[in-house]
């Protein structure tokens, strides 16, 4: 005879150790209220939901399975299960699970929650128009979702339906007037309709509008800065982005990733303006991203009345820089012990706010191809062709095809560059590399440009003609101005 009291109680109490995050408690006491009653299906409901937050999705499914078993006419059963099947990319299991609640019929929390995921699934399957079916349905039974206006907003996007996705972005202002992402939509759709003037409203709105500075919204004033300068060339819209990373890091409050994204921006936008120096500094710096932004690399701004400004960055230029005089060699040992980066005198204007130095950051792959090609960058205008070789020796070791094949090229054009012997012959192996990758994959147009790179540099200027012919022509036109120019000796 089952104790009903005791099984209600085991239940009750595995809820509440559940929603205070106590999961071994909840999950023990759900263990047990199945080994009471092995046909309660809020007992194997109960150990399902602990398995769900910690991840174990395949024993989750196991335990929802029990309870549709237990109650084989309850939809909600189903949309627990379905819900499981999908965190794990099972799709056909899913439509089955929620095909089957939606025959039985389930609460309407569940039921919504249901549509999105099936707007989520219709989306990831490029089925556009039947996931904003479904997530319209989600939207009436569940209204003011800031994620499915996003997911809406994204899938108008992809569609380039610009008046449905500027509703979306209203909405979205108007049900999370603190959320920059209403402002981001409309920046964006704007920004991709080529309104670029609408599109820095949208931008300035939500400066004035949001209590905080997020980074996302500095970074998108960066991004609209350089839009516009690719279109004007106006230098001043450089400085403009440089003083926009140096205000948000200096006022806010950025996580370390943060702090590291706004150096390497700080590095290419010092790249567009040819600083070598600067460029080098920002990439330094955002190697030891804690410790170069508790010593105010970059961003603190010298006070010239306390101080004589002039001598002040000249000390910290001794210090920054003393490193450009090293070997390589020895700039390889500085870089492991982690001494090329001297603290400056004083430190960030946020004296309150301080990164946590003890955590070791590691850069992620991503980041390291980028801050390899900007030190390539950096080192090519400074005409430090030996550096420029280490960093492309570097490049080759990047899991992306493509920076390792940037990586063989930059090392036979530095070899070329310093006249070093054999320099011809490492063009020659590069090619045959780079004829090989393109004759796996056709489609990859990044190894023939490489390609076409390689014949002008060894004056080889008809067979690179002949090879531009194959690329498309936007890809075409900047490869035969540089042909043209070589031929007319760099002119």
């Amino acid at each position: 005879m089952i104790n009903t009291e005791q099984l209600a109680e085991l239940i009750s109490n595995s809820q509440t150790a559940f929603l205070n995050g106590r999961m071994q408690e909840a999950f023990s006491l759900a263990k047990e209220a199945i080994s009471l009653d092995p046909d309660c299906a809020d007992a194997y409901q109960c150990a399902a939901n602990v398995c769900m937050s910690l991840s174990r999705y395949d024993d989750a499914i196991e335990y929802y399975q029990q309870a549709v078993k237990c109650e084989p006419d309850n939809g909600n059963r189903y949309f627990n299960l379905g819900y499981a099947q999908a965190s794990v990319n099972k799709i056909t299991e899913t439509m089955q699970s929620f095909a089957k609640a939606d025959e039985l019929g389930l609460s309407e929390d569940a039921a919504g929650q249901m549509y999105h995921i099936l707007g989520i699934v219709n989306q990831q399957l490029g089925r556009l128009d039947d996931a904003l079916i479904n997530l319209k349905k989600s939207e009436m039974l569940v209204p003011g979702d800031i994620d499915i206006l996003k997911r809406k907003a994204a899938i108008y996007g992809i569609q380039d339906d610009l008046p449905n996705c500027l509703s979306v972005a209203n909405q979205m202002k108007l049900l999370a007037p603190s959320d920059y992402s209403g402002y981001q939509v409309a920046y964006i759709m704007l920004k991709q309709a080529n309104r670029l003037e609408d599109a820095f409203k949208e931008l300035v709105y939500a400066r004035k509008n949001l209590m905080n500075f997020p980074f996302a919204l500095c970074s998108d004033m960066v991004n609209f800065e350089l839009t516009a300068y690719d279109k004007d060339n106006n230098p001043d819209r450089l400085q403009r982005a440089l003083t926009y990373i140096k205000h948000y890091m200096k006022k806010e409050k950025p996580s370390v990733e943060e702090v590291t994204e706004c150096y390497l921006i700080a590095a290419d936008l010092y790249l567009h303006t040819e600083e070598a120096e600067n460029v080098i500094m920002c990439l330094k710096a955002a190697e030891k991203p804690a410790f170069s932004y508790n010593n105010g690399v970059f961003f603190y701004e010298y006070d010239p009345v306390q101080a004589d400004s002039i001598a002040i960055l000249n000390e910290m230029n001794a210090n920054l820089y003393r490193y450009e005089q090293l070997s390589v060699e020895q700039l390889e040992e500085m870089k492991n012990s982690g001494t090329y980066l001297s603290p400056a005198k004083n430190n960030s204007g946020n004296d309150e706010y301080k990164l946590d130095e003890s955590d070791e950051y590691t850069i992620s792959p991503e980041d390291t191809d980028r801050i390899n090609r900007m030190y390539i960058g950096a080192y090519t205008l400074a005409d430090d062709y030996r550096k420029v070789m280490y960093y492309a020796l570097e490049m080759q070791k990047s899991q992306q095809e493509y920076f390792a094949q940037l990586g063989m090229y930059t090392e036979a054009n530095a070899m070329k560059s310093l006249n070093l012997d054999g320099w011809r012959e490492k063009y020659d192996e590069v090619q045959k590399k780079l004829r090989n990758a393109a004759l796996k994959d056709p489609s990859n147009f990044n190894a023939l440009m490489l390609r076409v790179k390689c014949l002008i540099d060894t004056e080889r200027y008809d067979e690179a003609e002949e090879k531009c012919s194959y690329l498309r022509q936007e890809l075409q036109e900047p490869l035969l101005e540089e042909i043209k120019k070589a031929k007319n000796g760099g002119a």
